[in-house]
């Protein structure tokens, strides 16, 4: 009796399952968007999206924190309290003017102005959500905005094609490593990562993720794209924030993403070569290169990571610092909770540990970046010989990611930066 009781329930869980799979697949079917506004909601979603990753990651937008910031130049100005919150604050209110206004074009261009001279400041802005909505919002600032001028629309509209469809490709092609191939399962929960079935999960789920991309630049397989986008999202936020709770900062980047799916591509009738090149604004040859050139070359190591899709890629340059008890001690509370207890008596700083911890947001996966960090150490620590910073590249096409070790007597001599 109690083997049929749970066989019953087994079966009823499964055709309930079934039964709202087909229903959410028949509400997406049945989406249906007018064509004049596409680019409204697109705008609302850019917006909502910012909006969103601002408030989750408040700490990286002010100067008020330990989490050094690393300026693109040495000698540029930091901005002080209450200045830099000022400065976020400016960032809300023009996202509310971009959403509010009739014709946006105004408040887009200062809004962008202020972000990039905020992204000057500290590298670790330059997220990919950071980019990828920054330049689908410019892209939209090529719009007129007129009611009567439909192609202006639609060519603004295709440049934003171009950017998430490029970005789903290059996505995927990046986590064709054995890193990501490795850790993949993981997304799954502890069990299944034990399971010799799920060791090939990792290839499977990058190749879906570059078809995706590829498929919405179709028109044969542009919807079926949409919903295998949109499933995959939904996966992501499952694992992220319910197996997981973690990383807070890209839920609603995923949540954004779907938005995208369906506005730029559900149902649409664009052709391949009106996205890649047929686009008559010049700005959309500046996003063809950004974001369909010369994330190639970071196969080579040539380009930045996350200027190249590769989020969560598992192929990123990444630092540990080794530290000496004593040096612990010197550093600011805030930052020695981030400090591990290795066997042997020797501490480690994850440096993505602490970005996470402090700024909700993973640091900016380059070299240069992590010198600057330790070299931020070395301050703290009046240059301490037990300061060692371990840098580990990125595999690339030219061969194996390399250990670099470096020390405050080394290229993190405080002087330099």
């Amino acid at each position: 009796m109690t083997t049929a009781n749970a066989s019953f329930h087994q079966n009823s869980w499964k055709l309930n399952w079934r039964f709202q799979f087909h229903r959410f697949c028949g509400a997406i079917r049945n989406v249906s968007i007018d064509p004049s506004k596409r680019i409204v909601y697109t705008k609302t979603a850019i917006v909502l999206g910012f909006a969103a990753g601002f408030l989750l990651s408040s700490r990286l937008w002010v100067s008020s924190r330990f989490y050094p910031l690393i300026p693109i130049l040495h000698g540029l100005p930091r901005i002080s309290f209450p200045l830099d919150y000022i400065c976020l604050a400016g960032l809300f209110l023009l996202l509310a003017l971009v959403e509010v206004a009739a014709k946006p074009r105004i408040y887009i261009f200062s809004f962008a102005c202020l972000l990039l001279f905020l992204a000057l400041l500290d590298q670790n802005r330059w997220q990919p959500w950071v980019y990828l909505y920054l330049f689908m919002l410019l892209a939209l600032s090529c719009f007129s905005w007129r009611p009567d001028d439909i192609r202006g629309r639609e060519n603004a509209l295709n440049i934003c094609r171009l950017i998430v469809g490029t970005t789903y490709i290059y996505s995927g092609l990046q986590k064709l490593n054995p890193r990501f191939a490795l850790g993949a399962p993981l997304l799954l929960g502890t069990t299944p990562h034990r399971l010799q079935i799920f060791h090939a999960f990792g290839w499977f789920v990058a190749c879906i993720e570059a078809t995706i991309g590829i498929g919405l630049l179709t028109r044969k397989y542009r919807n079926l794209a949409v919903l295998g986008g949109i499933f995959m999202h939904l996966f992501i936020l499952y694992s992220c924030a319910v197996v997981y709770q973690w990383n807070s900062v890209v839920w609603p980047w995923n949540i954004a993403m779907i938005a995208f799916l369906l506005l730029l591509f559900w149902k649409t009738d664009f052709t391949f070569r009106e996205v890649v090149w047929r686009n008559p604004i010049r700005f959309q040859k500046i996003v063809l290169v950004l974001f369909g050139v010369l994330p190639f070359l970071s196969f080579f190591g040539w380009w930045d990571s996350y200027l190249s899709a590769s989020l969560y890629s598992g192929n990123v340059p990444m630092a540990n610092v080794l530290l000496s008890p004593t040096v612990k001690s010197e550093l600011p509370k805030r930052v020695q909770r981030y400090v591990t207890t290795l066997p042997g008596a020797k501490n480690v700083l994850r440096i993505q540990d602490w970005s996470m911890g402090e700024l909700n947001v993973p640091p900016y996966p380059a070299a240069r970046v992590y010198r600057a960090v330790g070299a931020e150490l070395c301050r703290y620590t009046h240059n301490s010989p037990d300061v060692l910073l371990l840098i580990q590249e990125k595999d690339t096409l030219l061969g194996r990611g390399l250990f670099s070790p470096d020390t405050c007597f080394g290229s993190l001599v405080v002087d330099k930066w």
